[in-house]
């Protein structure tokens, strides 16, 4: 019975004894969860990549003012996105070349020089993807799990 004690006993103090060495190495930072503090910082905004929401531009507040991951240093105007890949492009623009002259649903089919549409695809539309051609969201240095891949284009480190 005495031994059965004891080794009880010797149990409860290696679960101690490890729970007193992980809180040391974490104290020591040798254990951690997530990205290692002192990497680069491309834009040169003292925001690390891996922590920056915009590592394309200098944005030091790291402002998101729609919470979505992704800085708005990096939310480009993109109105004219029809194929919805966060990114105004080729595509896009054949959008409105193929529906210029049309009534079309209101910020649809090419439809995108009033902010919202104004339901016809004319020559300011053409304008407007001309203008916003190669715009894009992103990429965050955020990983996935903290970024809405939806709206932003999300770069895991």
């Amino acid at each position: 019975m005495e031994s059965v004690r004891i080794t009880e006993e010797m149990s409860k103090m290696k679960v101690r004894l490890l729970a007193m060495a992980f809180g040391f190495f974490l104290c020591a930072g040798t254990a951690y969860a997530g990205p290692t503090p002192g990497g680069a910082d491309d834009d040169g905004d003292t925001v690390e990549n891996a922590f920056d929401n915009c590592v394309a531009d200098t944005n030091p507040t790291q402002t998101d003012t729609d919470h979505n991951g992704c800085g708005d240093a990096c939310t480009d105007n993109i109105d004219c996105d029809f194929n919805g890949d966060l990114s105004v492009g080729a595509t896009d623009q054949i959008f409105v070349g193929s529906n210029f002259g049309d009534p079309v649903p209101t910020g649809t089919l090419g439809d995108c020089a009033t902010g919202t549409g104004d339901g016809v695809v004319g020559a300011p539309d053409l304008i407007k993807v001309g203008m916003s051609f190669g715009n894009m969201v992103g990429p965050s240095g955020i990983t996935t799990a903290q970024c809405d891949p939806s709206s932003c284009l999300c770069t895991p480190q």
